[in-house]
């Protein structure tokens, strides 16, 4: 029996503490989800008040995306290096500092530039919390439900994004998606000192400055050519550019990974995980494209608000949560990890592939929520099984990396996927503005994203059934 789990089962206290920090380490999740889903529908409100332009304004959205992302392997690492506890309460403190910024910025620059240290903030927090959970509950059920709670959490954040953009940026002001979250940050921070252990003693070694530099700049160009690929009015350069820098420096990254002492990214975790992270592409792609498709649709085609298109994708979310805290660490633990990974990206898929036959003059409301729900089914299944695989058999002291690894590749499904999307989307409509756009064409359009949108949660299923072992989730750490 592990220390941790003599602590949970010597005192009442020991249990309560361990309560407390499962719910810290899902308020941040959940603070991280909120942020992406509240100020999409937050912009058109941002632009009309810092009187921001029309070709920087999705940066406001994009910038977070970007340092989040890129940021992750090396906020991982660095708690696998320093220790959990310090990275996870530092990233907390920045997330928190730069939403203040956020609320009162006076300019478009400013508010770009907070939400980009937002993102890093977020890329501290998120893999020491997945590291933090995995020291705390031990490999099997235990761990399942934790991961379970936590994805769920992050289903939840989203969820109440759409509402809560509309609502607050209605009601109140834009200012006040960044603003009332401080509070709730430094509450969660003051829980975090007082529930999150202090870790033994890390691994020795070096720092891999080169490896961190190459990485985490490869990681960040990859982000934002993948972004200005998904942007119509972005130059073939603005694409081509970053992403072939991103090449060439990922291309070093893994040279100078295979000669250092002590790499960012330790070569003997990658064959552990590797199936797992590349099912993890097509995860967020499936969510961020969605809800790309059924915006257009509601809003292009059907001529609806956007809060009606909001409160038409929340069904999909609750599922998803419901599904992720209940259903999910059940499934896990009778059917394992390789199975309800591939089911769950093949009930995805189905769930999509009505989008390909929408109407073009109504929208059958029970069509579209039954839909969203199957699709929310899905997505409560695989997110998890993807947080599962992606620590499963790994050594404690490499969990912060291996977190890092499979949250940068789920944020890069979510930027490939929704890039595939609006490319697919925008040969449809073969270069209509948003003046000029046809109902038609608009419908043709998002025909051709819902069927980009149904084969990419397919081929995550083939890799996760053919690339996963059959019984994932028990085995001995990877050496």
């Amino acid at each position: 029996m592990s220390r941790v789990e003599r602590l949970q089962k010597s005192t009442p206290a020991a249990a309560s503490r361990t309560g407390l920090l499962l719910a810290v380490v899902c308020a941040t999740i959940f603070f991280d989800a909120l942020d992406l889903s509240i100020t999409q529908i937050a912009l058109p409100s941002i632009q009309e008040g810092l009187g921001i332009s029309t070709s920087a304004l999705p940066w406001v959205a994009t910038a977070y995306v970007v340092t989040y992302g890129g940021f992750l392997l090396l906020g991982g690492r660095a708690g696998d290096l320093l220790g959990a506890r310090p990275v996870f309460l530092t990233g907390l403190a920045i997330f928190g500092a730069a939403s203040l910024v956020c609320g009162i910025a006076g300019g478009g620059g400013v508010l770009i530039g907070a939400r980009a240290v937002q993102g890093v903030g977020a890329a501290l927090t998120v893999p020491t919390a997945v590291a933090t959970l995995a020291a705390a509950f031990p490999e099997g059920p235990a761990r399942n439900r934790a991961f379970a709670t936590f994805t769920a959490a992050a289903a939840s954040g989203f969820s109440a994004g759409l509402v809560l953009g509309g609502l607050i940026t209605s009601g109140l002001s834009w200012r006040w998606i960044f603003l009332a979250k401080v509070p709730l940050v430094a509450v969660t921070l003051v829980a975090a000192v007082r529930s999150v252990p202090r870790s033994g003693p890390r691994r020795r070694g070096g720092y891999d400055v080169a490896g961190a530099l190459t990485g985490t700049a490869g990681a960040v160009l990859l982000l934002y050519g993948i972004t200005q690929a998904g942007n119509p009015t972005a130059g073939t350069s603005a694409t081509a550019v970053p992403l072939v820098a991103a090449l060439l420096l990922l291309t070093a990254f893994v040279l100078i990974e295979t000669r250092s002492e002590s790499p960012l990214l330790p070569p003997r975790i990658v064959p552990a995980v590797a199936a797992a992270d590349t099912a993890a592409l097509a995860i967020l792609a499936a969510p961020f494209g969605v809800s790309y498709i059924v915006t257009l649709y509601l809003q292009d085609v059907l001529h609806h608000s956007p809060m009606h298109a909001a409160l038409t994708l929340l069904p999909g979310s609750i599922a998803s949560a419901l599904i992720g805290r209940y259903t999910a660490p059940r499934a896990l633990d009778r059917f394992g990890l390789r199975a309800v990974y591939s089911t769950a990206l093949v009930i995805v898929a189905v769930g999509n592939a009505p989008l390909i036959v929408l109407a073009p003059d109504r929208a059958d409301p029970l069509v579209i929520t039954a839909t969203l729900v199957s699709f929310g089914i899905g997505m409560g299944l695989a997110y998890p099984a993807a947080t599962v695989g992606g620590v499963s058999r790994i050594e404690p002291a490499d969990h912060g990396t291996a977190a890092g690894l499979n949250n940068t590749a789920l944020q890069l499904g979510g930027g490939i996927g929704l890039a595939a999307v609006a490319a697919a989307v925008s040969g449809g409509l073969h270069g209509q503005t948003a003046s000029t756009i046809a109902p038609e064409a608009a419908l043709h359009a998002v025909r051709l994203g819902a069927i980009t949108v149904t084969l990419i949660p397919l081929a995550g299923a083939a890799i996760a059934l053919f690339g996963l072992p059959a019984a994932p989730t028990e085995g001995v750490p990877c050496r």
